[in-house]
């Protein structure tokens, strides 16, 4: 967000207005949530009771499920949306078309790097 109000000035970087807008809310908005989380988890930290419920909650066996399968389909979604964006890219704009093919590049290596990793770890 400093990048934001400071480059323009120093490396007289060209942003529209609209762009400045949504850059500063999307940032605004991640760094309240990240705010929120870390004062939730420091409450749930002094609070021997809310630390239990949390840990029971995050080794259950069918929540561990429940976040897998919704992992799972999320990455399925996410797949194919971008090889839909890449297809419809490449009629539209080469750079759309880099970015999503670049973006399941990316997604693709992650999976594999935690897949072997995991492989070995557990």
């Amino acid at each position: 967000m400093v990048i934001l109000l400071i480059g323009p000035r120093v490396y007289q970087l060209e942003i529209s207005e609209s762009a400045a807008g949504f850059l500063m809310g999307f940032f605004s908005s991640i760094t309240i949530v990240f705010i929120l989380f870390i004062l939730r988890n420091r409450q749930i930290m002094q609070d021997p009771k809310k630390l239990r419920t949390q840990r029971i909650a995050r080794t259950d066996e069918r929540n561990l499920q429940i976040n897998g399968k919704a992992l799972r389909f999320t990455s399925f979604v996410m797949s194919f949306v971008l090889v839909i964006l890449s297809m419809i890219g490449s009629f539209i704009s080469r750079e759309l078309m880099y970015t999503a093919t670049c973006l399941l590049w990316v997604f693709l290596i992650s999976y594999l790097v935690g897949y072997f990793y995991f492989k070995k770890k557990l």
